[in-house]
C-alpha cells in the first residue's frame, strides 16, 4: 500500500511539472543542521561570475515531508545548466565540506526533473530532458578516465574525447560542458591549436543558437586570444625577415663597395694611333728624346702623349707599361 501511495505521489508530481519543472524531495536526517530552504541557481561554465561560478535565481521552502518545487517562470525556454542546493545552518557551517549538498542538471521550462526520496540530501532524479540524459551519458564516458589516475594518457584522452564529442554528442550545451572539462584539465588550449577550424565552426554554430552567449564566452575568448597570438607571431616573423633582408642588403652593398675599391680600374678608352706608336717605342727602350726625333715632334708633346697613355692604361711609369704589354 505504501509503495502504491508513493507511486501515485510520484505520478502526480510528474503530471504537475508543467507548472513546476523542478520538484521532489530533499532528505534531512537532522533538520536542525540545515536551513529549511532549497536554492536554485544558474551555473556559469566560464567560472567568471560571482559566488563561485553560479548566479542565484530564487529559493523555496521545504515542507515537513521534505518536498520542494520551483515554478516554471524561473526557467528559460532553452536548455541551461542549473544547480539546486541547501545550506547548513549557521551553527553547522562546516557540515557542507563533508556532505554533498547540491545537485546539477540541465533543464528547460518545457522539461521536468523530479528528485526521488533517498538516503542523501539530493538522491537520484528522473527527467525527460534529452540534454540532461546526454550529459549523464557523457559522465559515464568520462568516468572511465577518472579511474586511471597515474596511468592517465593525455593524448589518448584527447583523441577519444574529441571523437566522442564529434560522433556521440548532439546537444550544443553538452558539447560545451565536455569542452569545459578539457579546459579544467589544461588540455583545451593545446587542442584548439591543433584543431582550430573545428572550434571556429563550433563557435559559429553556438552564436547562431539560442544558448546564452555567457555560457560560451570562455571559448570565444580563447579563440580570440589564439588569433591575436598568431597575428602577433606572424608580425614578429615578418619583422625578423625584413630585418634580415635589410642586413643582407647592407652587407652586399658594403662588399660591392669594397670590391670596387680594391679592384684595379680598367679603361675602355682606346689609345690613339700616335699613342700606340709611342707606346711601342717606349716598350722597345726608346727615350723621350729619341721618340721625339723619330716622330718629328717636340719632347713636350711626347710627354703629353705618355701622360695620356699612363692614364688610359691605369699605370704610372714605364716599368708598369713594359710589364703590362
Amino acid at each position: 500500500m505504501k509503495n502504491i501511495l508513493y507511486f501515485l505521489l510520484l505520478l502526480f508530481s510528474l503530471e504537475g511539472t508543467s507548472q513546476h519543472p523542478v520538484s521532489g524531495y530533499v532528505h534531512l536526517e537532522n533538520p536542525e543542521d540545515w536551513q529549511q530552504k532549497v536554492y536554485l541557481s544558474q551555473v556559469a561554465l566560464d567560472n567568471t561570475k560571482p559566488t563561485s561560478g553560479y548566479t542565484p535565481i530564487t529559493s523555496t521552502l521545504i515542507s515537513k515531508e521534505g518536498y520542494f518545487s520551483f515554478d516554471k517562470k524561473w526557467f528559460d525556454a532553452h536548455d541551461n545548466l542549473y544547480k539546486v542546493h541547501i545550506n547548513p545552518s549557521k551553527a553547522q557551517m562546516k557540515i557542507s565540506e563533508k556532505v554533498k549538498n547540491f545537485k546539477l542538471f540541465i533543464l528547460s521550462k518545457n522539461d521536468s526533473v523530479f528528485f526521488e526520496k533517498g538516503d542523501t540530501l539530493f538522491a537520484n532524479y528522473t527527467t525527460n530532458s534529452i540534454a540532461d540524459k546526454e550529459w549523464q551519458q557523457l559522465k559515464k564516458f568520462e568516468s572511465q578516465f577518472e579511474k586511471l589516475h597515474d596511468n592517465f594518457d593525455t593524448e589518448q584522452y584527447l583523441l577519444k574525447t574529441k571523437g566522442y564529442i564529434k560522433d556521440s554528442l548532439q546537444i550544443l550545451l553538452v558539447k560545451l560542458i565536455s569542452i569545459k572539462k578539457l579546459d579544467d584539465k589544461k588540455l583545451l588550449d593545446k587542442d584548439i591549436k591543433e584543431h582550430t577550424e573545428y572550434y571556429v565552426n563550433l563557435l559559429d554554430e553556438l552564436k547562431s543558437s539560442e544558448i546564452d552567449p555567457s555560457l560560451f564566452l570562455y571559448l570565444e575568448n580563447k579563440l580570440s586570444l589564439l588569433s591575436r597570438e598568431k597575428t602577433s607571431k606572424k608580425y614578429t616573423i615578418s619583422l625578423v625577415l625584413n630585418g634580415l633582408t635589410v642586413i643582407a642588403i647592407i652587407i652586399l652593398v658594403i662588399l660591392f663597395a669594397r670590391s670596387r675599391k680594391s679592384s684595379p680600374k680598367t679603361t675602355t678608352t682606346p689609345l690613339s694611333k700616335q699613342e700606340s706608336t709611342i707606346k711601342e717605342l717606349i716598350i722597345s727602350g726608346k727615350s723621350n728624346k729619341e721618340i721625339a726625333n723619330e716622330l718629328f715632334i717636340s719632347i713636350s708633346t711626347v710627354k703629353t702623349h705618355i701622360s695620356n697613355i699612363y692614364s688610359k692604361l691605369n699605370i704610372s711609369n714605364r716599368k708598369e707599361l713594359v710589364v703590362k704589354k
